[in-house]
């Protein structure tokens, strides 16, 4: 009988393999409750307060015949004794419920009360030594949180002030700059298709390099606008210009008259802050 239980156990089965329970094991499985309890309803409501414990309350719960007669057999005998059973019953029940009810909220306020009394003096006891001695040291200027003026803030408003209005006058230069060069610029402007035209024809012109090489001194073949103007300038290149040691064509050609006439015009640039042609 045994072998033919083990045999209907699937292989899958926690007892598909037998173990022995270990003897020092006392562990209690306690059975699976299905489901949950429901919500106890509130015999006496809070805004109710004791009706259902008054004579009233009964006598319109369970309300006595209007026209009270004498039982005729056993049967009816048996049901009134059972309706003055209920009566009865409901009448103790809703009486001992009100009772344990006021008791429970007594035993729960003096609960509330006696702990609140003694947070209340635990809060207002003197601070034990133990916890004196024991307490980390602060200082006294981490204790004081309060949020001081500073006593420069009118000199560092006055600074980012002035700070203000020097950028504001640089943009104001810049613009001034610009709007300057731009004017001067403007005579050199192509405003025609003529002009176009005729531009276009100077500059792609297969002899142009070589006549603005001649225009400017260049002696030579100038066949691109580097032979023409030189590389952009360096440091190097302007310290060779300087002491007279440059290699470039244009710097070999160019007069200490034409160095001259640049630096006065810089400087007559700067002096009067525009661009000059």
């Amino acid at each position: 009988m045994a072998a033919g239980l083990q045999n209907q156990v699937p292989p899958e089965s926690p007892s598909y393999i037998r173990l022995p329970t270990p003897p020092q094991s006392d562990e209690k499985k306690l059975p699976r409750v299905r489901g949950h309890l429901p919500v106890p309803r509130e015999v006496f409501p809070r805004m109710e307060g004791d009706r259902k414990v008054r004579a009233n309350y009964i006598k319109q719960t369970v309300p006595k015949p209007a026209n009270p007669q004498p039982p005729k057999n056993e049967t009816q005998e048996w049901k009134q004794k059972m309706a003055s059973t209920r009566r009865e019953n409901l009448e103790l029940g809703l009486k001992e419920l009100w009772v344990r009810r006021n008791r429970r909220d007594a035993v729960r306020n003096a609960r509330v009360s006696q702990k609140f009394r003694e947070h209340n003096a635990a809060a207002k006891a003197a601070e034990r030594e133990d916890d004196r001695l024991t307490r980390s040291t602060v200082l006294e200027s981490v204790l004081d949180t309060k949020t001081y003026p500073d006593p420069n803030r009118f000199e560092r408003a006055e600074q980012g002030r002035r700070k203000v209005w020097a950028i504001e006058a640089a943009k104001r230069g810049a613009r001034r700059d610009a709007l300057m060069e731009l004017y001067i610029n403007a005579s050199n402007f192509i405003v025609t298709e003529t002009e176009l035209k005729a531009e276009i024809e100077r500059v792609f012109d297969a002899e142009f390099f070589k006549k603005q090489g001649t225009a400017y001194g260049r002696y030579g073949s100038a066949e691109n606008v580097w032979d023409v103007h030189g590389k952009p300038t360096s440091i190097a290149n302007m310290l060779e210009t300087t002491t007279g040691a440059s290699t470039k064509i244009m710097d070999v050609y160019e007069t200490e008259y034409d160095r001259s006439v640049k630096r006065q015009k810089r400087i007559a640039e700067e002096f009067t802050g525009g661009k000059m042609e």
